[in-house]
């Protein structure tokens, strides 16, 4: 068996090295210490295949195989989010088969063909090779002190936790193994709730005041950024929203195209994506505990809260993740049984009628309610698009290439559309209430992009109220001050009492 670890061990080191450099974004160089790494974890996953199939070729190629398989999700990842494949990525993989919808069309068909075809082919090595007989304790002792060499070097490269740059300093595999191992330590997890336990709303409660509302729209942004050929009409209750606000202006998330959970705990909890560590990638796979938030603080002050999302409370963890971060009630996809949807997803508007069922509730209380919106969620080259419906909504034409662009704005007229309805039934409210709506990132559109050659990376926020008097301030924003950003407004006492409303504003 040693002759043959001798001969097989250097053909798959090296064919894992190819496979590594075929990883986006290239790898410039690669540190020692990382190609270490990535031979320790090859071993590590080499030995770990034999105990469990005793076939030293078969598990070999697996090994291999998986580097393969890792580098391939990367570049569909990276070439849609512009983002690398990282560990965090690991705990989504029950969501792929869950909701295949929002994974699957991702990969090409060429990558879907191949992975199928290695699959195959791997499966008839299994059966024709034969096992091996005997004990494997050199194999066990060889696993353990390489896994413990890989956990000490993970812990001593140098990493900048930007997937795109540490991959370009040490290559895909030992980024991407780097990242799991530091990733799962208990300090990591320590580091992570000590720093959520303090966040900015960890002290300190609001008085009774106004209701508020945050809405967070799904891949929302002003699109009018990309030139003059978008249809200003898709923005018309946003533009007066804009003129009523406190304050409106672009907001810079973590997030690009995707990972809505980001955005979403950088407004929630106030926290910088920097003060995170490895949690950044992922946080609420790191909530565990009770956290300091916005929602709480409010619930703190005697508000109730909820949350409301149309899809399936488990994605992204968030039945579990919402009781902790002061939610009193969530509701989720259930509550939309009946509801109608635009495209394949719960429409913006029945949203909104939940948002406003939420506040029309006889009640003694002050509410905060957080809703999320998913009508305008990918994949939009999925959708159909119909002959002459570009015309309405941009001026590029009908060609193929602005299907994705016209989808995107339809969903877009459709939330331009649930901000007037809102804001038009707030203004005859008797109840103050304190509206925040902003997007959770650009929608994934790489190629609609590099066509007009344009590489917008904010979303855009307004902060509004129907109660009060005074001029709109033009602020952008990172994503962690939002939250900051609608406490000054809610707390604003000198605008309340005797002041005009945004009803008499307008008028």
């Amino acid at each position: 068996m040693s002759v043959g670890v001798w001969l097989t061990l250097p053909i798959a080191l090296g064919a894992s090295f190819v496979l590594d450099a075929l990883a986006l974004p290239r790898a410039r160089r690669r540190s020692g210490a990382a190609r270490v790494l990535h031979c320790l974890a090859l071993v590590v996953l080499t030995g770990v295949m034999l105990f469990a199939t005793r076939r030293l070729v078969f598990s070999v190629c697996i090994a291999v195989a998986l580097v393969g398989l890792l580098a391939t999700v990367s570049n569909a990842k990276y070439e849609s989010l512009r983002e690398p494949f990282v560990f965090t990525d690991l705990s989504l993989f029950s969501q792929l088969f869950a909701h295949p919808r929002l994974y699957l069309p991702f990969l090409s068909v060429g990558k879907v063909i191949g992975i199928v075809i290695g699959g195959g082919v791997l499966l008839g090595g299994f059966f024709a090779e034969r096992p091996l007989h005997g004990g494997l304790w050199l194999v066990a002792v060889l696993v353990a002190v390489c896994a413990a060499a890989a956990c000490s070097l993970a812990a001593r490269l140098p990493l900048t936790l930007d997937a795109g740059e540490d991959q370009q300093r040490h290559g895909f595999f030992a980024v991407f193994v780097a990242y799991l191992l530091n990733g799962l330590r208990p300090a990591t997890l320590r580091a992570f709730e000590q720093v959520a336990r303090s966040g900015p709303y960890a002290a300190g409660a609001p008085i009774a005041g106004p209701d508020v509302i945050v809405i967070q729209s799904e891949s929302y942004f002003d699109a009018r950024r990309l030139g003059a050929a978008i249809d200003p009409a898709n923005y018309r209750h946003l533009d007066i929203a804009r003129r009523e606000s406190c304050c409106h202006g672009e907001l810079f998330v973590p997030a690009w195209g995707a990972n809505t959970m980001r955005t979403e705990f950088a407004m929630l909890s106030g926290l910088a994506p920097a003060r995170l560590g490895y949690a950044r990638f992922y946080p609420y796979a790191f909530v565990r505990r009770a956290c300091a938030s916005i929602a709480a603080w409010f619930r703190q002050g005697g508000y109730t809260t909820v949350a409301i999302h149309p899809y399936y409370a488990d994605f992204f963890g968030r039945n579990r993740v919402f009781p902790l971060l002061g939610f009193d009630q969530f509701l989720d996809i259930e509550h939309f049984a009946d509801a109608p949807r635009a495209g394949p997803y719960i429409a913006d508007s029945a949203v909104l009628d939940a948002v406003i069922n939420a506040l029309d509730e006889p009640r003694d209380t002050p509410r905060f309610v957080f809703a999320m919106t998913m009508e305008n969620h990918g994949p939009l080259h999925l959708e159909p698009v119909l002959p002459g419906e570009a015309s309405s909504r941009h001026a590029l034409g009908e060609d193929a290439s602005w299907r994705d662009l016209t989808a995107y704005l339809r969903h877009i007229e459709n939330a331009d559309a649930m901000i007037g309805r809102l804001l038009d039934h707030l203004r005859t409210s008797d109840r103050e209430t304190v509206v925040c709506f902003y997007g959770d990132h650009v929608p994934a559109l790489p190629h609609v992009f590099h066509k007009l050659g344009a590489t917008p990376q904010h979303s855009d926020y307004f902060i509004w109220r129907n109660y009060g008097a005074g001029t709109p301030e033009y602020r952008d924003l990172v994503a962690e001050e939002l939250g900051a950003a609608l406490l000054r407004v809610v707390q604003d006492d000198g605008n309340r009492a005797g002041k005009p409303c945004a009803s008499e504003k307008a008028t």
